[in-house]
């Protein structure tokens, strides 16, 4: 997300993992299991690179595992958090003549929904950065431009929602936002509620919706009920920003392995940098500042692994 036009965005419910379901650990295609540790746990080798991503539902690609990132520049990345790796896909080429990304979101199927700050919707995939209109009607109900991401129905089920909290552009960063979902069939939105600040939006297959927002005072990471919005536990994410400056420049937010991952770029900062949120314990780390682009959305869609990795 990024402020205006300028360069501008917990409680981990694990899975209980029942005997029947469809889950599986992850494998990538040419991937292979070895034996584990000795610590009852399976593990997979990408090439020589052994990883233990946790349980991922079994009918989910290996692009849905990844968190996806677009920068003001229109280029669109894959991250790995567990090796903290950022590949560059591709340059979106989506057909709008003066727009930029704005925020984004990543569906089961691996496909990324990319608002852009005109208030269309681009449908991105995720291989190999390829886009096409949505056909998505802008401005519905006020939502000119607003956060977004995907969270299961219920814990460990296939079914999802695409919330979002937005308003108008030149309102991003200063003040509240309306809540509400995006219809991905109908391509219709509806409100659910009001919130205080201009959050990105993540969630995860355990069920949960989670928001960053760099616009309350503390600065903070939000569970968030999904019927209204409602606060449901809240971190303290003031180390994002250390100069204590507040006014977020750009932001995204993102959820991966039972931690939360913050992409954000304050006033005086050149990039964006990369922050890691574990609400159990209540702590945010930097993962590494200044990383090269000026990220204003990321996605991550509900295969991704709700295990703390």
């Amino acid at each position: 997300m990024l402020r205006n036009s300028r360069v501008s965005l917990a409680l981990l419910v694990l899975l209980t993992l029942l005997v029947g379901c469809s889950e599986r650990r992850a494998r990538p295609s040419g991937g292979s299991r070895d034996a584990g540790g000795g610590d009852g746990t399976d593990r997979i080798d990408f090439g020589g690179d052994t990883r233990d991503l946790g349980y991922i539902p079994s009918e989910c690609s290996t692009d849905a595992r990844w968190i996806y990132l677009v920068d003001r520049d229109y280029n669109l990345l894959r991250y790995e958090p567990d090796t903290d790796t950022m590949t560059v896909i591709g340059a979106l080429a989506c057909p709008t003549s003066t727009a930029t990304p704005f925020s984004m979101a990543v569906d089961r199927n691996a496909t990324a929904w990319v608002l852009y700050n005109d208030g269309n919707v681009y449908r991105v995939n995720v291989s190999d950065a390829s886009c096409t209109a949505s056909g998505f009607t802008p401005n519905q109900m006020g939502f000119e431009v607003f956060g977004m991401g995907f969270a299961s129905n219920t814990a460990g089920s296939a079914d999802e929602t695409l919330y979002i909290s937005g308003g108008p552009l030149t309102a991003v960063g200063a003040g509240s936002s309306t809540f509400g979902t995006l219809d991905t069939s109908a391509l219709t939105v509806a409100t659910r509620g009001t919130l205080m600040g201009t959050p990105e939006l993540t969630g995860n297959g355990a069920g949960e919706l989670w928001g960053f927002f760099p616009d309350t005072n503390p600065i903070s990471v939000r569970q968030l009920d999904k019927a209204s919005g409602a606060t449901l536990s809240i971190v303290d994410a003031r180390p994002v920003d250390p100069s204590g400056l507040g006014g977020a420049a750009a932001w995204a937010f993102a959820f991966w392995g039972g931690r939360y991952y913050i992409f954000y770029q304050g006033l005086l900062d050149t990039t964006t940098g990369i922050y890691r949120v574990t609400p159990e314990t209540n702590t945010v780390e930097t993962v590494r500042t200044n990383i090269g682009y000026t990220i204003v959305g990321a996605g991550v869609s509900t295969c991704a692994p709700v295990i703390l990795i």
